[in-house]
């Protein structure tokens, strides 16, 4: 993994996981979006419209991508994950389970959390050399004594889902880019 990686998942479409993630996270749409082949001309469109990379205040970009029966949202500023109100809102909304990861190598955080109905069923974070657990574990962690949370980990469990690695960028997709402002 060599940058902070955040996503968020639902059995759901591209344009649906969109609409419900707007409406759940209280953005607007902005005015920038476009849609690309490649996972890094999406990665180079959103940059530059995420307030965490520089980006004007308020602005994010998101990219979007189909995977099987699971639509993904990248988030370059690694933030969603952290808005716990919003997951459970967007689970309700969307009216299925959503599930997160997020890892940055650089601060040693890892973060894996299923929300649903409008609850967090499971959540694990490092942060600060701190483990935080909440909720039943998920099926991958049956049988595992959990020793210790680590982005190795993370990205295990989000597997366990048959959701893409993060490990490599994605090579395949059609990515639909949208810039989105606070409301």
């Amino acid at each position: 993994m060599s940058r902070a990686r955040a996503a968020l998942a639902a059995r759901t479409t591209v344009e649906t996981l969109l609409e419900g993630a707007i409406k759940a996270f209280g953005k607007k749409l902005g005015s920038e979006s476009d849609t690309f082949d490649d996972f890094f001309d999406a990665v180079g469109f959103c940059r530059p419209l995420t307030e965490e990379l520089g980006g004007d205040a308020g602005s994010d970009g998101w990219y979007v991508w189909q995977h099987g029966e699971w639509a993904i949202l990248g988030d370059l500023g690694v933030l969603l994950q952290r808005d716990q109100d919003g997951l459970a809102a967007l689970s309700t909304e969307l009216g299925t389970a959503v599930v997160v990861a997020a890892m940055d190598p650089f601060d040693e955080y890892a973060h894996f959390a299923v929300y649903d109905a409008g609850t967090v069923s499971r959540r694990l974070t490092l942060e600060d050399e701190v483990i935080r657990v909440e909720g039943i574990p998920v099926a991958a962690e049956r049988g595992r004594h959990l020793d210790d949370f680590t982005q190795e980990e993370a990205e295990r469990l989000w597997q366990s889902y048959k959701l893409p690695t993060f490990e490599f960028d994605p090579q395949e997709g059609t990515f639909k880019c949208q810039q989105v402002m606070a409301e």
